[in-house]
C-alpha cells in the first residue's frame, strides 16, 4: 500500500502532521474522519523508515492501549489487513515499550502466529482479558466488533480514573500546601518567636510550650523525620504488596463510609462490564468469570468472585453464587436473576454497568463534597492553633 503524509485537526483542535499507509487517499481520509479528526491535507509520499521526532515515553499507559485498540478497530472496519494495520499503528504509538511489543507482535503474525498467541507472549502489556478477547474475535470472525468492545471497556476505565483523580486533586493540593506551610512555619517563623519569648522571660502557656518544643524537635531531627517517613512509605508499600497485607488494608478501606461503598462500586462495575464484553464476544460463562476476576484490582473482591466461580462450575446459578459473596446489592442480584431467566446476559450486564457508572459518579460527588470541607476545617484548626499559641503570650503580656 502507498504511504501518505497528512495534516489533520484532532478533537482537541490541535494541528497534527503524520504519515500513514492506506489503500488510497479516500480510504485514508475515511479512517481519519472516523477517528473524529478534520482532514486538512493528504499527499502521497515515499515510504520511509519510521522516525519519531517526538519523545516516546517509557511504560504503557491506559491511554496508549486505548489508542492502539481504537486505531486497530477503525483500520479493520475499513478492510485493512491485520499486518497492514500494524504498519499504521507503529507510526502512531507514543510509548517506546508498546512500540517494541507491537513490532514483535507484527513479526509473529507475519510468521504465521495467531493474533491471540502473539499477544499472549507479552502479558505485562496485554493481560488475559486481551488474549481471550482476541481469541474470541478470531474464532467468530468478528475482530472489528471485539476491538470496539475493548475500546468501550478501556474508555470506561479511563473515565473513572480521570474522575477519581479530578476529585482528589484539589483536596490533595490543599493538604500538601497546608503541610508545607506548617513545616516552614515551624522551622522558620517559630524560632523567631522563641527568641522573643526568651528575652521576655515570662511563663509560657501549655499550648505555646507544645508548639515551641515541636519546633525545636523538627529543627533538630528534620532529616531523621524525612528518613522515617520514607521508610514508613517503603514498609507500607511492601506490606500492601503482600496478599495478606493487601487483604488487611482493603478490609479497613471497605469499612470507611462513602469510600468503602465507592471502592466496592468500582470493583463491581469493572467486573460486570468486563463480563458483559466477554460474553458478547462469545466467551463461555466460566471462562468469562475467570478472566473478569483478574481485571479486579481488589484482592478481596477477586477472592469472592473466584469462590463464586467454583459454585457456578458446580451448577449453582450465577446470581445465587454472587449473592453469597455479600458484595452485590439486591438490585444487582435481581437483574442477574432476570438475565438468567431470559438468557439476555450481555444486555443485562450493560444495564448493570451503566447503573454502576451513575453510582460511581454520585459517590465521587458525595466524597468530594465531604472531603473538601473536612480538609478546610482541618487546615483552619491547625493554622489557628499555631497562630493562637504564638500570639497568646504576647497578648497576655500586653494586657498585663
Amino acid at each position: 500500500m502507498p504511504y501518505y503524509a497528512y495534516k489533520i485537526r484532532d478533537k482537541s483542535g490541535k494541528i497534527v502532521e503524520s504519515r500513514g499507509r492506506a489503500e488510497n487517499r479516500v480510504a485514508l481520509q475515511k479512517i481519519l474522519q472516523d477517528s473524529g479528526s478534520l482532514v486538512l491535507s493528504i499527499r502521497e509520499t515515499e515510504e520511509i523508515k519510521v522516525s519519531f521526532k517526538k519523545k516516546l515515553h517509557k511504560g504503557v499507559k491506559s491511554k496508549d492501549l486505548t489508542l492502539f485498540a481504537k486505531t486497530l478497530a477503525i483500520l479493520l472496519e475499513n478492510g485493512i489487513s491485520l499486518v497492514e494495520a500494524f504498519d499504521v499503528i507503529i507510526t502512531q504509538v507514543e510509548s517506546s515499550t508498546l512500540l517494541e511489543v507491537v513490532k514483535k507482535v507484527k513479526t509473529d503474525i507475519e510468521s504465521g502466529s495467531s493474533f491471540r498467541d502473539a499477544l499472549s507472549k507479552h502479558p505485562k502489556v496485554f493481560n488475559t482479558y486481551w488474549v481471550d478477547m482476541m481469541e474470541a474475535g478470531e474464532l467468530s470472525g468478528k475482530m472489528p466488533y471485539v476491538m470496539r468492545e475493548i475500546v468501550a471497556f478501556l474508555e470506561a476505565r479511563e473515565q473513572i480514573t480521570k474522575k477519581v483523580i479530578g476529585a482528589l486533586t484539589y483536596p490533595a493540593m490543599l493538604i500538601i500546601g497546608c503541610l508545607a506551610a506548617v513545616v516552614i512555619f515551624m522551622v522558620k517563623i517559630v524560632p523567631t518567636f522563641i527568641k522573643l519569648f526568651d528575652s521576655l522571660g515570662s511563663q509560657l502557656p501549655g499550648v505555646t510550650m507544645m508548639v515551641v518544643n515541636l519546633s525545636e524537635i523538627l529543627q533538630k531531627y528534620f532529616i531523621h523525620g524525612i528518613i522515617i517517613i520514607a521508610l514508613f512509605i517503603f514498609g507500607f508499600h511492601k506490606f500492601t504488596s503482600n496478599p495478606t497485607g493487601k487483604r488487611i488494608w482493603e478490609s479497613l478501606l471497605f469499612k470507611i463510609p462513602v469510600l468503602g461503598n465507592f471502592l466496592i462500586a468500582v470493583s463491581i462495575e469493572k467486573f460486570v462490564s468486563s463480563l458483559g464484553a466477554l460474553l458478547k464476544s462469545g466467551i463461555p460463562i466460566i471462562k468469562a468469570i475467570e478472566v473478569s476476576l483478574k481485571t479486579a484490582q481488589s484482592i478481596i473482591f477477586a477472592d469472592n468472585i473466584a469462590a463464586a466461580k467454583m459454585q457456578v462450575m458446580a451448577g449453582v446459578p450465577l446470581s445465587e453464587a454472587l449473592q453469597q459473596t455479600g458484595l452485590f446489592p439486591p438490585l444487582t442480584i435481581q437483574l442477574m436473576t432476570v438475565a438468567e431467566k431470559t438468557g439476555n446476559f450481555s444486555g443485562m450486564f450493560d444495564e448493570i454497568s451503566n447503573y454502576y457508572k451513575e453510582q460511581i459518579d454520585t459517590l465521587i460527588t458525595a466524597f468530594t463534597a465531604l472531603l473538601e470541607p473536612l480538609v478546610m476545617v482541618l487546615m483552619t484548626v491547625v493554622v489557628g492553633t499555631l497562630l493562637g499559641a504564638l500570639f497568646m503570650p504576647i497578648f497576655s503580656m500586653a494586657g498585663s
